[in-house]
């Protein structure tokens, strides 16, 4: 009867054994990421390409264009769609 006492306690332990003896492991703290800075450029892309900037890169309505060095990020918003604009318009910011 001893026995089955100790079993009837230990086995419970040796079964949950591995649960116990695996603490969770401590969270790893995020990367620190330098931030972004985006200066709004007032211009539209149309002036900017027509002023000497050049598309170096582009994939959707997205488009990167570069002039002496110097990158501005644009995104192209056609007329129509769920706004329902008239024209077509552009937002940029200067990269650096």
């Amino acid at each position: 009867m001893i026995r089955h006492r100790r079993l009837a306690v230990l086995l419970p332990l040796l079964l949950a054994g591995p649960a116990l003896a695996q603490a969770p492991a401590p969270a790893a703290a995020p990367p620190v990421r330098p931030v972004t800075v985006w200066e709004d450029v007032a211009e539209p892309m149309s002036t900017l390409l027509n002023g000497g900037h050049r598309i170096v890169a582009s994939m959707g309505p997205a488009f990167t264009l570069e002039r002496n060095g110097k990158y501005i990020a644009c995104e192209v918003r056609p007329a129509g769609g769920m706004r329902g604009t008239r024209e077509t318009t552009s937002e940029c910011h200067r990269l650096n």
